[in-house]
């Protein structure tokens, strides 16, 4: 079930996303929780665009996700990274 904390974590991921360039339909992540925490998994990275695809991978990197495309931790930790990631990115720039 999708809830407020879960809400939050997408809207941030988006909003670091645009900060790099990436809009939020170019990629796909979701959410898991299980015994073992809660994963921020990138399951479809951005694709078809060189500078879309090193975008994207800076991105990951300042949110410190694993080889496999994840970032594990609790809800609250998840939300550090994407504020902390969001704190270090690039300002987003506004389309006219």
């Amino acid at each position: 079930m999708l809830d407020n904390v879960d809400i939050a974590i997408f809207t941030k991921l988006n909003h670091l996303a645009e900060c790099y360039g990436i809009k939020p339909y170019d990629f796909i992540a979701s959410l898991a929780s299980g015994e073992s925490g809660t994963f921020l998994n990138f399951e479809v990275p951005a694709q078809g665009d060189a500078l879309k695809e090193k975008r994207f991978e800076t991105m990951i990197g300042a949110l410190g996700v694993d080889r496999i495309g994840q970032l594990k931790g609790t809800h609250a930790t998840i939300i550090d990274a994407i504020d902390n990631a969001l704190r270090l990115a690039p300002k987003a720039q506004l389309r006219l």
